[in-house]
This record gives structure tokens, sequence and C-alpha cells, in this order.
């Protein structure tokens, strides 16, 4: 059996290489840990994001992310943080007075830092939008430098999880909620809300962010909850971002 010093063990961890639950113990002075917690911090994952955006479109081109909501949990400590951000009417007046449609442009500097924060990122169907979607926009707003760089961070899906552990008619977010029996907080995409983003001067302008940012609010909660259930008895993703 290996015998590293803290230092060792240390680098290994932020190497994303294998330690031993006593590894973990030393780097982090602690002891009788969860499964859990071991299963998740042998192999370098302390900090967990959970994170959903809005978009104005399916399509980035041409179009943006209106917001964004992002939980970071500490998988040592059990703690979490909540960030969100959307744009503003000043971020559609900036971008338009220089010409260009980079209306998230602050969002994406914004996001791009708590992604970078993790060690790992996990969404519903975030592997197939969410994370190429963040990528693409920030391509397009020609700030590539905001996309972490390869082998730096973990992805996770729940939509994944739930497609290859549990049996559902539909993978889909609501369905997840209901057949893990946590709160089914999902509200209804009414378009004409996120249409009405594009235009600023709108008088229901407010409201319509309102009601988008509160249902990104309840597609995090909904996904953090289950992830809580599900996550015991599915692989911990090691697909890197």
């Amino acid at each position: 059996m290996r015998n590293l010093d803290k230092h060792e063990i240390q680098k290994r961890f932020d190497e994303h290489k294998k330690l031993h639950n006593f590894e973990v113990d030393t780097l982090f002075n602690v002891q009788d840990l969860s499964e859990i917690q071991y299963r998740y911090l042998t192999i370098g994952i302390r900090y967990q994001g959970i994170y959903d955006i809005e978009s104005s479109d399916f399509n980035p081109s041409q179009n943006f992310i209106i917001g964004y909501c992002f939980i970071i949990r500490d998988i040592l400590t059990g703690k979490i943080e909540k960030f969100e951000d959307a744009i503003t009417k000043q971020d559609i007046k900036k971008a338009v007075s220089n010409d260009n449609f980079n209306f998230d442009l602050r969002l994406l500097e914004n996001l791009s830092r708590c992604i970078s924060n993790c060690n790992q990122v996990v969404g519903h169907y975030s592997t197939k939008f969410d994370t190429p979607y963040f990528r693409t926009r920030c391509l397009l707003v020609n700030r590539p430098d905001l996309i972490p760089d390869y082998s730096r961070i973990y992805q996770g899906d729940t939509w994944r999880m739930m497609k290859t552990s549990m049996k559902a008619p539909r993978n889909t977010l609501k369905n997840l909620a209901i057949y893990t029996n946590t709160p089914d907080k999902k509200t209804f995409v009414d378009y004409e809300h996120w249409r009405r983003i594009y235009f600023s001067s709108n008088p229901k302008w407010a409201t319509s962010m309102k009601y988008i940012m509160d249902h990104c609010r309840a597609d995090v909660d909904m996904t953090y909850k289950a992830l809580m259930k599900i996550e015991k008895f599915n692989n911990i993703s090691r697909v890197l971002v």
C-alpha cells in the first residue's frame, strides 16, 4: 500500500487520480465519511455544480442565454451556495450600441466563473444542451477563454442517470421529480415570455423575466433534489467537460 504525504495526495486529488479512503481522511483531516462522500472525493470531486440555463431559442446563433441558476455543493461539508444571473436592459442596450448581439456576454463571464469553481457540473440534459450551448455562445461572442480547458472538470447528467437506471415513460425533468418522489415545481414554458426578452422596451419585460427566472430556479431545485436520491445507485460520471 502506497504511503504518500499530504502534498502528494493533494496533487493526485487535483489531477483527478484515484485516492484511497484513508488518503481522503488524511487530506481533509476527517474520518468516517459517508459512502457517497468517499465515492466523490476519491476521484477528485469536492465541489459539484448543479445548474440550468434559459435561452431565447435552441439555436445559439443569433440567440442568447437569458439567465442561469447555479448551486455549488460542497461534498465534504454538505453545504450549498446558490448563484444566479440574468440579462438586464443595460446589457441589451450596451450590445445594441456596440452593433452586436452579445446580450449575454456578462452572463457568460459569470457562468464561466461558477463552472470553473467546480470539479464536476451536473444538469438535466446538460450534456446535450446547457454545456454545449454555453460553449457555443462563448465562441460566438469571441470569448473562447471563458470555456474551461478540457480535462479540468467532469460533467454529469441526471437525464443520463435516469435513462440508464430508472423506468419512466419519458426521461424528462418533470418525470424525474415524479418518479423520485421529490417536489414537482415544473412550470409551463410559455414562449410568449421567452420571445418578449428580445424587446427591452416592452412594458411586460420585467414580468416575463421574473417568470423565466422562477422557471429556472425550479428546474435547478428539482434537479438537485432528485440527484440526492439517484446518485447512490448511479456511476459518478468522470466524463470530462
